[in-house]
């Protein structure tokens, strides 16, 4: 009778304990990820429609180009965009993921050119960005 080795359960043979993440492991990363563009598609939606309906609720004379009607459709299709990815991150999807990703690159770089203005906010703004980005490059490619 041979002998034979036995080994821990959770462990591979001869190389201590085994380290495997359960499947579930990423989803509240891409639920926070989720969330977030949501709540912003719901905002820029809400200042598109502010925008297109009410002239008086934002100062015409402020805008660096174009005219309100052109930034209220801009932050309709944005909240479209922004939706869109939202659902698509909860459903798991790569396609989710890499706009998502975009997005928030986008975003970063628009952010930056404010940080002469509001140097704290903008720090804020990108450290949110940032963890967008850690959920959705380490666990928004992962099967469902």
């Amino acid at each position: 009778m041979a002998h034979e080795m036995q080994t821990p359960a959770g462990s591979s043979a001869g190389y201590g304990p085994s380290y495997e993440a359960p499947a579930e492991a990423g989803r509240g990363w891409l639920v926070f990820a989720a969330v977030l563009f949501i709540a912003g598609g719901v905002a820029n939606g809400l200042w598109g429609i502010a925008a297109l309906v009410n002239d008086d609720y934002f100062t015409a004379d402020e805008l660096l180009f174009g005219d309100l009607s052109m930034w209220g459709v801009f932050y309709l299709l944005l909240a479209a965009a922004q939706l869109v990815t939202g659902w698509l991150i909860l459903r798991r999807s790569p396609i989710g993921a890499i706009m998502g990703i975009g997005l928030v690159l986008l975003h970063m770089l628009v952010a930056l050119m404010s940080i002469a203005a509001y140097p704290l906010w903008t720090v804020i703004v990108l450290t949110i960005d940032g963890l967008i980005v850690y959920g959705l490059t380490v666990h928004g490619f992962e099967e469902a």
